[in-house]
């Protein structure tokens, strides 16, 4: 008996050890070898089923969840796996059903003092799931709520401050009219905090650097667009006056080694603990860290919590408050936060650069501008490729007028809830809700390729409050105009910010109206919509936003001006 309890042990480990090197087939056949011997074995039939679910066999996977249940109804991972089989399979409405009815059952569990600590662990994973699986539907609020459940019920640290992280982020989501009750969630964040002792010290002025010593961290320094947009600054960056090094918390690829080989010195900090980083960085003497990050996927504020650096700023891959009060400074530039202009919310301080807060660089090998849609059917195509969770009732219901006002047009939009049949139903469930009729509409799932598709497309609708960036830019660079509404916060004039500096304030609404206006105006302009598709990519290739030279100057500027002014504060101590 003895001989087979560890023989069964050895195979447990040794199927679990191939599923968490990714090597599915494999663990596949481990599990099913043990499985011949003991069938009623429940932890290997789970361990099967995650396999199969990674080797996309969902039927096989499901048949492995069914016989589970059969000899352990009750069994939470069972149930989790399922979630998982669900998402795979692109069947949302049908996660997010069982999600609940997971969370139903667990907290029953965890009243009646079932295992409390187990059951804990599986309702906090559970209800981050929840908060994934409704950002994706579009239920945005619900969403806030799901992950900050999350971080409540979580007990590691870490994960507490990940899922508060991940709520912040899905707040970002909230249509205008639900913001306000969530004006001081970030606070709530720093919060987690509290206890730490900062690193850095009013003495680190006096450390007598030849150079201010730039510290860029970041998950995104690799194929992403904060990785493209980080990288004229380390190209152009004047090092006479600066020293600049990078922490990379990611997997490196080709761009990592360009933006590596472009740094004075790079650090790969991927799977690091946040005080060993910050302890990395202090040894380093950073003297600026800039969070390239926010609280968007695999962020670094935990590091910067720590303080590792006497000056903190954040900006560029994320337009939200952090909620940290050790970052001093948010980059922004006078269009984002126009001067005089303050928003309480934010712990940060906002540096004004006097053109664009990022520089967007026209990437070698674009695909050629084709003629118009219009051109070739003599019908409008509008659309939009931001991201669908930004897409609100709200900006469908002003879509739907833009629509209504020029006779058949149709809409193009992307998301990769639009690649099931369930996401297609719930898509066109919404699109119904606020009057637009699916016949109008194609949903395409997202596709690596996106920039060609933009051929497709003649005019470009901005998402609002949470506007589009690269996605701006890609568009514009591919010959579409952006139609984008002036917000009233940091965030929502992110549009104005980048069009102004693509020197197409035109393009711009003050209100609704106005943005309906400047759509039907264009479609029926079709000599300047052609002029606009043929000359797009040169007027931007001459604006402020691709001024990588005037933009690094800009930076380098704000750089000197806060060190100097924490090096005077210090002074006075």
């Amino acid at each position: 008996m003895k001989n087979i309890a560890a023989r069964r042990q050895e195979m447990l480990m040794r199927a679990n050890a191939l599923y968490e090197a990714k090597e599915y087939a494999h663990a596949a056949e481990a599990a099913a070898e043990l499985l011949a011997a003991l069938p009623e074995d429940v932890e290997m039939r789970y361990i099967r089923a995650a396999a199969l679910t990674g080797l996309e066999r969902y039927e096989e996977a499901r048949a492995e969840i069914a016989r589970i249940r059969t000899i352990r109804p009750d069994h939470v991972g069972a149930a989790r796996q399922e979630v998982y089989i669900d998402r795979a399979e692109g069947k949302f409405c049908t996660e997010i059903t069982h999600l609940r009815t997971l969370i139903a059952a667990l907290e029953r569990r965890i009243a009646a003092g079932d295992n409390i600590a187990y059951h804990t662990v599986f309702l906090a994973s559970a209800y981050s799931l929840l908060g994934e699986a409704l950002t994706i539907t579009g239920e945005s609020a619900a969403a806030v709520d799901a992950f900050l459940a999350s971080s409540r019920h979580e007990t590691r640290p870490t994960q507490r401050a990940e899922e508060y992280s991940n709520a912040l982020f899905a707040a970002n989501y909230l249509p205008e009219g639900l913001r306000s009750s969530y004006t001081d969630l970030a606070r709530g964040y720093g919060a987690l905090y509290a206890d730490v002792t900062p690193l850095a010290s009013r003495a680190d002025a006096m450390r007598g650097h030849d150079r201010i010593r730039i510290g860029y961290i970041s998950p995104d320094l690799r194929t992403h667009p904060v990785g493209t947009l980080i990288r004229p600054l380390l190209a152009l960056h004047d090092r006479t006056r600066f020293t600049v090094c990078c922490y990379a918390n990611c997997m490196e690829d080709a761009l990592s080694h360009a933006l590596r080989a472009a740094a004075d010195a790079w650090r790969n900090i991927q799977g690091m603990p946040a005080e060993e980083v910050a302890a990395r960085i202090r040894a380093d003497e950073i003297d600026i860290l800039i969070d390239l990050a926010g609280h968007t996927q695999n962020n670094c504020l935990p590091v910067l919590a720590h303080r590792p650096a006497p000056v903190q700023v954040t900006g560029i891959g994320y337009f939200n408050t952090t909620g940290l009060p050790t970052i001093d400074y948010m980059l922004s530039d006078v269009h984002v936060d126009p001067i005089g202009t303050a928003d309480p919310s934010f712990t940060e301080e906002m540096i004004r650069l006097p053109h664009s807060h990022f520089c967007y660089v026209l990437p070698e090998g674009l695909p050629l501008v084709v003629p118009s849609p219009m051109e070739r059917s003599g019908s409008v195509t509008f659309g939009s490729f931001n991201n669908f969770s930004k897409v609100t009732d709200e900006v469908l219901r002003l879509w739907k007028e833009v629509l209504d006002a020029v006779p058949r047009s149709c809409l193009l939009v992307k998301s990769k809830l639009f690649a099931s049949v369930e996401g297609r139903e719930l898509a066109a469930k919404r699109f119904a809700r606020c009057g637009i009729s699916t016949e109008r509409v194609e949903m395409r799932a997202f596709s690596r390729g996106h920039l060609a598709e933009y051929g497709d497309m003649d005019i470009a609708l901005d998402t609002f409050p949470y506007t589009g960036g690269i996605t701006t830019c890609e568009a514009l660079a591919m010959g579409v105009p952006v139609i984008t509404l002036r917000g009233a916060s940091h965030g929502a004039r992110f549009g104005e910010s980048l069009l102004t500096n693509a020197n197409l304030a035109e393009l711009i609404a003050d209100t609704p109206a106005d943005y309906v206006k400047i759509a039907v105006t264009l479609a029926f302009s079709p000599e300047t919509l052609a002029s606009l598709r043929t000359n797009l990519r040169t007027i931007l290739a001459h604006a402020p936003l691709t001024d990588a030279r005037t933009y690094v100057r800009d930076v380098e500027a704000a750089y000197a001006e806060i060190w100097e002014r924490f090096v005077h504060a210090a002074g006075r101590m």
